[in-house]
This record gives C-alpha cells, sequence and structure tokens, in this order.
C-alpha cells in the first residue's frame, strides 16, 4: 500500500513539473510575439518623408505661405507670354540702339483677386507683378497701362484657352540694345532680342511661350528700312543664380535664388543681293579687268601692264569703299573674304602675265628686232593666254560660291 501511494506521489510531482515547465514555455513565446507585434506596430507609425511640395505649403519654409489642402492654388505660377510686333524704327548697321513698337499679352489660370478657400485671405494676382519686360533706360521710353480681362461670360472663351481665365496685356514702344552680327554680311540674319525675368525663384513662377496665341508680327513695317525682311519668332530660356540671395527650401536644403528669363529672338534678314552688287560692282570689275590681260598680244606689253595695274588699283579702292559702307567690327566677315579674294585673283593675274612674258624675248637678227618664244618648265598651260583667261574666271567664281554658302 505504502509503495502504491509513492508511486502516485512521484507521478503527480512529474506532471505538476511538466505543466509549469509548458507553462513557462507559453508565456515565453507569447511576450515574444507580443514584442513583435509592438515592434510592426511602432515601424507602421513611423512618419514618411515629406515631399517638397509638402515642405513648400506648410509655412516654414520658403515661400513662407501656409496653403492647406482646401487651397487649389499649386506653385509655380505659370505664365504663358504671346508679343504682337507693330514697327521697328532705327534699325541701321550704324546704329547700336533701335526703337521698338510692340506688344505683349500674359495669360494665367487664376483670377486676379484669387481668394484663399482656407483662411479668406485676398491675394493680388496682378501677372505684372511676378515678372518684368527687361526695357532700356531711355527718355524716348513709352509703356502703356496694362490692359486686363477676365473669363467671365460666355462669349469671353474666344479670347482664352485651355485653363486660362485672365490675360494682361500692355504696348511698349521703347528703344533696345543690339548687338550687330555681321559674319555674314551682307547675307546676315540679326536676332532682336526682347526679355521677360522673373521677380521670384523659379519654384513659385515659371515663363513660358503662348503655344495657342503664337507671337506675331507685321510683315510691311512702315519704318523698316528697305532690303530688311522678318522672317520668324524664335524663343530660349535661361536660369541665373543670385548667389547674394538664398532661401530655405526644406530642412537643412539653403539654395541660391534662381530667375528665370524668357528671351524672345525677332529674327530679320537682309536682302544681300542687292547689297552684294552695290558695294561689290567695282571689285568685279577690276577682276574682269585684270582678266583682259590675257586678251592682248603678248607683244603689246605696255597696255597690258597697264591694264593689270588699273585692275590692282581698281581692286583696292573697292576694297575701302566696303568699309566705309561697312563699320569697323572685330570679326572677319564675308565681305572681308570676298574683298579679299578679289584682291589675290588680280595679284595671281598679275603673276600669271609676268610669267607669260617670261617665255616671250626680244632679239636682234640682223639689225631687226624679232619675238621669240621660249617655253618655261613652269606651268605651261597658264603660259596659253587662251587657257589662263578661262582657268582664272573659273577659280575666281569656284571660290565665290563656296564664300557664299560659307
Amino acid at each position: 500500500m505504502k509503495s502504491k501511494l509513492n508511486h502516485i506521489a512521484t507521478t503527480l510531482a512529474l506532471t505538476i513539473s511538466f505543466l509549469l515547465s509548458f507553462s513557462t514555455s507559453f508565456s515565453q513565446e507569447e511576450i515574444a510575439e507580443t514584442e513583435i507585434e509592438n515592434e510592426i506596430s511602432n515601424d507602421s507609425i513611423v512618419e514618411k518623408p515629406k515631399t517638397l511640395r509638402e515642405y513648400q505649403r506648410s509655412g516654414d519654409f520658403y515661400p513662407y505661405i501656409l496653403l492647406t489642402e482646401q487651397d487649389t492654388l499649386e506653385w509655380p505660377l505659370v505664365y504663358d507670354l504671346s508679343l504682337d510686333f507693330y514697327d521697328l524704327k532705327s534699325f541701321d548697321v550704324k546704329n547700336d540702339i533701335f526703337t521698338s513698337v510692340h506688344s505683349f499679352t500674359s495669360y494665367s489660370e487664376y483670377p486676379f483677386e484669387w481668394i484663399q478657400p482656407s483662411n479668406g485671405e485676398v491675394w493680388d494676382m496682378t501677372h505684372s507683378d511676378y515678372y518684368q519686360h527687361v526695357l532700356r533706360e531711355s527718355e524716348l521710353r513709352s509703356i502703356g497701362e496694362p490692359a486686363k480681362q477676365q473669363y467671365e461670360i460666355p462669349s469671353d472663351s474666344i479670347l482664352f484657352y485651355s485653363d486660362k481665365i485672365t490675360k494682361e496685356a500692355r504696348l511698349i514702344d521703347s528703344e533696345f540694345d543690339h548687338r550687330w552680327d555681321l559674319a555674314n554680311y551682307p547675307f546676315d540674319t540679326q536676332k532682336l532680342l526682347y526679355e521677360f525675368t522673373t521677380t521670384v525663384d523659379t519654384s513659385l513662377v515659371l515663363l513660358k511661350p503662348s503655344k495657342a496665341f503664337a507671337s506675331t508680327f507685321e510683315e510691311n513695317m512702315r519704318n523698316l528700312k528697305p532690303g530688311y525682311t522678318i522672317v520668324g519668332i524664335d524663343h530660349r530660356s535661361e536660369y541665373k543664380e543670385i548667389s547674394t540671395e538664398r532661401i530655405n527650401t526644406a530642412p537643412e536644403v539653403m539654395r541660391p535664388q534662381v530667375l528665370q528669363s524668357l528671351i524672345f529672338e525677332l529674327k530679320v534678314k537682309r536682302g544681300g543681293l542687292v547689297l552684294f552688287f552695290k558695294i561689290f560692282t567695282g571689285g568685279l570689275l577690276s577682276f574682269l579687268i585684270s582678266c583682259l590681260v590675257f586678251l592682248i598680244p603678248l607683244k603689246d606689253l605696255d597696255s597690258r601692264i597697264s591694264l593689270a595695274v588699273g585692275g590692282i588699283f581698281g581692286a583696292i579702292g573697292s576694297s575701302a569703299f566696303v568699309y566705309e559702307v561697312l563699320p569697323v567690327v572685330n570679326v572677319f566677315t564675308k565681305a572681308d573674304a570676298i574683298n579679299n579674294l578679289i584682291i589675290a585673283m588680280v595679284v595671281f593675274n598679275i603673276l600669271v602675265l609676268l610669267l607669260q612674258q617670261s617665255t616671250f624675248k626680244r632679239i636682234n637678227v640682223d639689225g631687226k628686232y624679232m619675238y621669240k618664244s621660249v617655253e618655261s618648265p613652269y606651268f605651261k598651260s597658264l603660259q596659253d593666254s587662251r587657257f589662263a583667261f578661262f582657268y582664272s574666271i573659273f577659280a575666281f567664281c569656284v571660290l565665290l560660291t563656296a564664300i557664299l554658302l560659307w
């Protein structure tokens, strides 16, 4: 009996020990699972990094204006620009200043008075407060008052496009500086620059050329001198860092302010064909005179020399006339190349003349003077006057064509 009781006691002790160990193991697993769940929960509530847009609208960073999700305004403000050119005055190669009469129009998707939904504040959204037209300081400058118009009734739809609901136009009559590019003179095309610059950073305002209302120009301008033709309008953007103006766009992010310049290029082409014959006729005639020496018999040396000398002086005189018409520039132009070609070909003809004269000698035979041809071992083809005449003209035409196409 006693042995049975001992057996039962031992069995109970083992059972209790097993239960205690199982309970401890289960508790440890439960604690571990709880810790894992807590870690997952903590990870899930880690704040995601803000976007640049969120920093920009928080009010704590540039431009330091609080915008909520209720506010429909979005940075940057985009203004579409269109120019209309009416006249050009005093546009001449000897003048670095010209006068332009034109108007420019800007389009925006915001009304002139925008009410901020989150706080009821009224914003003045006048277009010209966010950009400016770069003009030359002059007493002759005339700037018209801005003409504003807002989309209010259905009939206004023809004046706007896409999501644009306001427009602001202004007439300009002002002087502008111009740097002449005469590398291709007299077949040059000048680019007249009209610049618009933002007054704040590009993160707030951007300028774009209007695609719906493209820039235009008058084909027959009253004061544009004959010989010039407007052939088109191009545009490009430039960006400039203002190192002295730094803005804080995000935590620990500081950068220089960046301004945009939208530049319109009015392309004016010179009708160079008439001008070419006007300023180079003397040079061309001088070259032709120098070619005529090959049509004079070799024995008439005096006549040949007279024509050759006349040709060289005519070429130099023509060159002086061109430089009188053309202002002094520090670039090598097509006009310079043509002048140099004329002088070089006249000199070439004189050298060929001397070569031919060296093959024609006068000798005394029994008291009588006779002429004898002696062939030179050099440039045998050019010793033939007929060949030299056509060769010189052909070479001149080829080189002149290459210069004009250059």
